[in-house]
């Protein structure tokens, strides 16, 4: 039966390419590689730099390979800026072009290329002979989003260096991104990014989250909301802190605020189970988000969310049955922070639906099954 069964699935040899921190993004890496081998197939893993934490994909994989890129430090403001650009933009293609060379050597039915946090599009797609997959998070934002743009304060060499610095970025990223043999888009959303920074038109493959994990704790209710992001403008801090301002002093609740990739700040999976778990709601506010994984993790949890009403978040958040959806108005968000604290007994039924909304649409087996289905048509 076995013998049987293992003619009827094709089993891929998967090469999987990243370069990140710690993070989501990371992460994200990860559950890619332990999905893929879950369902049969052979998945390698190809960093560089590899950090050893709670995310590395090398624990999961079959086997992995680490490649050293070290730019060069320079103690002088200007100067140390320019050569790590340097070292980046010319040296950073080299040991891209060997791991390219490696991959190609092994045989594998496709590379499953993911982002590297020097360029965003990694340059390794553009000497790939194997049969490749972009998997885009998102375009360099730094060069499509006003919010992002060079700050006035920046003046003289300064502001030339990093307008032209820029925009050899956007050049690398670009071109990066369009000798890959296919792409995939994180969300809708993240398609139509796509389709304006490189006019390219890739299938969509979510994100999703491990629901045997992400659970509620029994544990008690604190009046509380919950802020997983740095304390930056792009992440809507300022939203948040302008709508509890609003809510009045003998039932304002406090900020819970747990930071995303802060060293010195972070706490367990377990630790941040248990935050999801005793916070009445999250609030997910950053501006412009691809698509977002904390709402999912916070519904898991049967905890409602208030999210912005754009980019990623239409997409899995059902406004007024597993949270709300808000404009960019601290009254709008301290209302429903406000509605939530009132009615308890409806916010746990909101709770409950975004818990059952997760197991039936976004677990990461359900996720990976689809990635699957689109690597097996890149094959073919």
């Amino acid at each position: 039966m076995s013998i049987i069964l293992a003619i009827i699935q094709f089993i891929m040899l998967i090469a999987v390419f990243y370069n990140l921190p710690f993070g989501g993004a990371k992460r994200v890496v990860r559950e890619h590689v332990k999905g893929l081998k879950k369902l049969g197939h052979i998945v390698d893993v190809y960093t560089i730099n590899q950090q050893k934490d709670m995310f590395d994909p090398a624990e999961v994989a079959d086997s992995s390979f680490d490649y050293e890129f070290l730019t060069s430090t320079l103690d002088v403001p200007i100067l140390g800026r320019v050569l790590k650009d340097i070292q980046i933009f010319i040296l950073l293609k080299r040991t891209h072009k060997k791991i390219a060379s490696d991959i190609d050597k092994k045989g594998y039915d496709i590379a499953l290329v993911h982002t590297d946090t020097y360029t965003q599009s990694p340059f390794v797609l553009r000497y790939l002979k194997t049969n490749n997959v972009y998997f885009c998070l998102e375009p360099l934002r730094i060069v499509y989003e006003y919010s992002l743009d060079i700050p006035n304060a920046l003046q003289g060499f300064n502001r030339l260096y990093e307008s032209l610095t820029r925009r050899i970025r956007k050049q690398i990223d670009r071109t990066n991104a369009r000798s890959a043999n296919h792409t995939l888009a994180i969300s809708y959303f993240g398609r139509e990014y796509m389709i304006h920074a490189y006019n390219l038109y890739p299938k969509v493959s979510y994100l999703g989250v491990d629901e045997q994990v992400f659970k509620q704790q029994k544990t008690k209710k604190k009046n509380q909301v919950l802020f997983v992001a740095e304390k930056e403008y792009i992440y809507g801090y300022d939203l948040i802190q302008k709508a509890l301002e609003l809510i009045p002093k003998s039932v304002r609740p406090e900020l819970n605020l747990v930071f995303g990739t802060k060293k010195s700040q972070r706490i367990t999976e377990e630790e941040l189970i248990k935050v999801y778990s005793e916070s009445v709601v999250t609030v997910s506010l950053s501006r412009y988000d691809t698509f977002g994984l904390v709402p999912l993790e916070s519904m898991a949890c049967s905890t409602p969310v208030i999210a912005l009403n754009v980019a990623g978040y239409r997409e899995t958040l059902k406004d007024g049955e597993n949270g709300y959806l808000v404009d960019f108005d601290p009254r709008d968000i301290a209302d429903r922070i406000q509605y939530i604290i009132n009615y308890p007994a409806e916010a746990r039924e909101m709770g409950s639906r975004g818990r059952s909304w997760i197991e039936s649409n976004w677990t990461w087996k359900k996720q990976i099954k689809n990635l699957e289905n689109l690597l097996e048509g890149f094959t073919s």
